[in-house]
Order: C-alpha cells, then sequence, then structure tokens
C-alpha cells in the first residue's frame, strides 16, 4: 500500500479529494493522516512515514510551500502534490523548483486529478522497485565477502601452493592497505564453536581499530589476520586492552575458558602461513597419526584439493599409500584400518571449509565399500576415486560463488545500463578490485565486462525502435549521449543502422 497524507484546511475540499481517492485507488492506497495547517502537515508526514501529501498551498501557520520546503529537505522521498487555486496559479508553478511532484488548480475534475495522481504514484512504484532490488542486491554482495575471506584463511592455514598468489589478489581486491601482519585467534578451552555474534563483535571491534581484518569463524576457533603499519603501537593501546577484556567477559559469560592466541607481527607477506602456525597447540593430534608417519603429509593431501589439483593431491596421496605398504607389510586391514582415520581426517577437514556442523562425506557407505575390497591395488584406485570426486565438488562450488558475485553484476548493469558507469563504478559498488572483477566476468560469461554492457544496451535499443520510438530517445534512455555514436555502435552490434531497423 502506498501512505498518504491530506493537508487541507478547508473540510468540503478534503472531502472530495477522499471521495476520489476511495474511488479511483481504494486498493492502493491507504490515507494515513489528514490536516488543516503546515505545521501539522510536516509532523504528520515524517511521522506517520508517507509517500504522498496532497498539501493544499494556502493554510493556517505555515504555508503548503513552506511546509513542502521543510518536508523534501527532511526526507526526499516523499512526493508532494500541490493544490492551488487559479489566483495562486504562478505561485505554485515556481513550487517545481523546490522539488514538487505537480500541482493541481482548483476546481478539478476527476480527469485532471487521476492523471496527476498517477504520474506521482507511477514515480513511488518505481522507487520501491529500485529499493527492494537493491537491497537484494545488498545482500547477495554481503554474502560474497565472508566466502573469499574463508578462502584466504583456509589457504593460509594449509598453504596451499596458491595461497601466497591468492592472498595478494584478495588483498587488492578487498582494498586492505598496510604491509605488518598478525594472526589472533579465538578459541574456548573445550574446541566448542564460537558464537557468530561474538564473532561478529569482535570482527567490528578489530575492523573499527586496524586498517585492514581478513577473518574467519570456524568450528573450533575464530581466525583473524590482522593488517595494519601500525601494529605494535595499536596492539599496546588501550582500546585493544577493551577488546581483551572483552573475550575475557564473554569467557566468563558461558563458563567456560577462552584463548586469545597472538603470533608474531611479519613485513613480510610471504610469512603468512609461518605466523598462522605460531597461534595452534603444539600437542600433537594423536587421531590423525599412525606409529611414526608425519602428520603433515596428509594436510598436504588436503591442501591439494583446495588447490583443486586431481594430479598433485594423488601424487601426496599416493606417498601415503607407498609408506603404509611398506611400513604395514601389505596388510590389507591394518592398512584399511589407518585409511578410515585418513577419511575422518578429511571429513573433519571439509566441515571446517564448509563451516558446516554435520559431516560431508557418507562414511557409512565409504566404509561397506571399502570393506568389500580385497586387494591393495584396489583399494589405492578407490581412495583416488574419492580425492578427485572431492575435487570436482569443491570446482562446482567454487563456480557457484563466482556466478553469484557476477549475477550481482549483471543485476546492477541491467539496473543502470542507461547511466554513464564503467567497471571503476561497479568495483566500488561491490568492493572489489577492477582487475579482479574484470577477470571474473570474463571467466563467467565468457565475454567482458564492455562487450556486456553493449549487449544489454543494443538488446534494450532493438526492443524501444521495433516498437517506434525515434532513434535520439533511444539512444539516450540506452546510455549514449552522442546519436552518432549510438548509430556506429548499433550498426556494429547488428549489422545494420538504427533507421533500417524494425
Amino acid at each position: 500500500m502506498i501512505n498518504i497524507l491530506i493537508a487541507e484546511d478547508e473540510h468540503l475540499e478534503r472531502k472530495a479529494i477522499k471521495f476520489f481517492i476511495q474511488k479511483l485507488y481504494s486498493q492502493e492506497i491507504e490515507i494515513k493522516a489528514e490536516v488543516s495547517n503546515g505545521e501539522e502537515a510536516v509532523f504528520q508526514a515524517l511521522e506517520n512515514d508517507v509517500d504522498l501529501v496532497l498539501m493544499d498551498i494556502q493554510m493556517p501557520k505555515m504555508s503548503g510551500l513552506k511546509a513542502a520546503e521543510i518536508l523534501k529537505e527532511k526526507s526526499s522521498k516523499v512526493e508532494v502534490i500541490i493544490l492551488t487555486a487559479h489566483s495562486e496559479f504562478d505561485y505554485a508553478r515556481k513550487s517545481i523548483q523546490i522539488g514538487v511532484s505537480d500541482y493541481l488548480v482548483k476546481p478539478y475534475v476527476e480527469k485532471d486529478f487521476k492523471e496527476v495522481m498517477d504520474k506521482a504514484l507511477e514515480k513511488i512504484k518505481n522507487r520501491k522497485k529500485a529499493k527492494e532490488k537493491e537491497t537484494k542486491m545488498l545482500e547477495k554482495i554481503k554474502n560474497i565477502t565472508p566466502v573469499l575471506e574463508k578462502e584466504i584463511i583456509l589457504n593460509i592455514i594449509y598453504n596451499t601452493n596458491s595461497s601466497l598468489k591468492s592472498f595478494l589478489e584478495h588483498k587488492k581486491m578487498l582494498g586492505l592497505e598496510g604491509n605488518n601482519y598478525i594472526f589472533l585467534t579465538v578459541n574456548f578451552q573445550d574446541n566448542s564453536k564460537i558464537d557468530d555474534s561474538f564473532y561478529h563483535d569482535l570482527r567490528i571491534k578489530f575492523k573499527n581499530k586496524f586498517a585492514g581484518v581478513i577473518s574467519y569463524n570456524g568450528l573450533i576457533n575464530s581466525i583473524f589476520m590482522i593488517i595494519d603499519d601500525d601494529l605494535k603501537l595499536k596492539l599496546r593501546s588501550k582500546e585493544f586492552q577493551q577488546i581483551e577484556e572483552l573475550i575475557k567477559t564473554e569467557a566468563i559469560s558461558n563458563k567456560k575458558e577462552i584463548n586469545l592466541i597472538k603470533s608474531e607481527i611479519a613485513d613480510d607477506f610471504k610469512k603468512v602461513s609461518e605466523i598462522y602456525n605460531q597461534t595452534k597447540k603444539t600437542v600433537k593430534d594423536e587421531q590423525f597419526s599412525m606409529n611414526s608417519y608425519p602428520y603433515q603429509r596428509e594436510k598436504k593431501v588436503f591442501a591439494k584439493i583446495i588447490d583443486k589439483n586431481k594430479k598433485l593431491a594423488k601424487l601426496e596421496f599416493n606417498k601415503i599409500y607407498s609408506y603404509l605398504v611398506k611400513e604395514e607389510k601389505e596388510n590389507l586391514n591394518r592398512i584399511k584400518s589407518f585409511l578410515h582415520r585418513f577419511l575422518i581426517f578429511l571429513n573433519r577437514r571439509l566441515m571446517e571449509y564448509y563451516n558446516e556442523q554435520h559431516p560431508y562425506l557418507e562414511m557409512q557407505k565409504l566404509e561397506a565399500e571399502i570393506e568389500l575390497i580385497n586387494n591393495l591395488k584396489g583399494l589405492k584406485i578407490y581412495f583416488e576415486k574419492i580425492l578427485e570426486d572431492l575435487i570436482d565438488e569443491l570446482c562446482d562450488n567454487a563456480k557457484e560463488e563466482k556466478v553469484e558475485i557476477i549475477e550481482t553484476v549483471k543485476d546492477y548493469i541491467n539496473e543502470n545500463y542507461s547511466e554513464d558507469i564503467n567497471l571503476d563504478d561497479i568495483a566500488d559498488y561491490i568492493s572489489f578490485s577492477k582487475y579482479y572483477l574484470s577477470k571474473l566476468f570474463k571467466e563467467v560469461e565468457g565475454i567482458n565486462y564492455k562487450d556486456y554492457l553493449i549487449k544489454v544496451r543494443m538488446e534494450e535499443a532493438k526492443k524501444r525502435l521495433k516498437s517506434g520510438d525515434k532513434i535520439k530517445v533511444v539512444a539516450s534512455e540506452v546510455g549514449y549521449s552522442d546519436r552518432n555514436y549510438f548509430s556506429r555502435a548499433f550498426k556494429k552490434y547488428t549489422g545494420i543502422s538504427p533507421g533500417k531497423f524494425k
């Protein structure tokens, strides 16, 4: 419903307006208030958050023009229609300068009333639609940044081949300044998950204090990578001490011990994985160890999975498998026992990667299938297939995330193609770097951003030309201020000039 206010000091005039509204717009308009003076018009319009005010030009206490001017200053989205007598016509016409939608000259008939009202209602409806679309787009954008930050953090954790390259790319993409780095991790002693609301409170405080923050709330701990050229000074500040006190308060509130672990400060981005490792517990994780076999080898397999490199993931796994065959003297059951624990390791890491509480791998199904394998070669092939399937799944998920980003960009283009927009505008809108966005757009769409914008504009131009619109009007409405330039672009796109297109 569209909310309106009637500001008219004549009772009969108010009655006539209500009659027209009830007759013509009963299903789409709600009258929120009726007032008889200018001061009350301003107050009630703001109090009731109305979309449209029908404002008499001459009222007690404050004129309609003055009330409209104040109202437009306080809330530019409110549409105002001035109601005026013939003798005040020239005066009312000047009201357009202060931003009122239109005016009606008394006495007006139903046709005049409907014509002016329809124009104002159309503006209100279009603005509401645009606001809804913008809200949806902002929701999409809000969901993109955490995905990117999680990817950065997990690449660093597992020290993947792409970790340093992607870190610099993402740092640039997110517009993060500074060349000193430190990791802070927060976790409960019992390894229970940090509450999302507490994590977000910490994140806001860190972002208010430091130049750059990349973070991820995992299943076991909250990880914060802080970037700032004045880290040493800021870590000793009163504000940071207050953050530490907030963490202690959370521990008391949850009746759990909580750890805040800081790494050293690094001034070289190549050391980010090294300083992250300083925040980890030094206690050996026996659950995923077997005799003297190095636990780090399993991490390398997962790092290759994150890198989406099937060949290297299988190569690292084969090193594990060769070791097991030799160490266990080809004992199939003992090798299966270790590989069962290896699957648990992968499951835990996948849960962390996707930030999901439930297991990712269907362990019961896998165990049943493994039980049926009766030779070493078949067991090896089976596990290689598991790794290939995992990487395929990661690739699909990564593609979906990229598509979501580009769909947001396309929504923006489709809404703003008539404006003089460029890649810098869109990159700023979604807080990405121009370089990354250009590369991602080409990867997902198969064409670059500029060609896509031309496509949107030309397809719209074709529709408008077919409906009979003039070339000059079409050019302006699809984003070309120069008719000749539009004509050349149109001919290049379609093969014929706009004048010959039907």
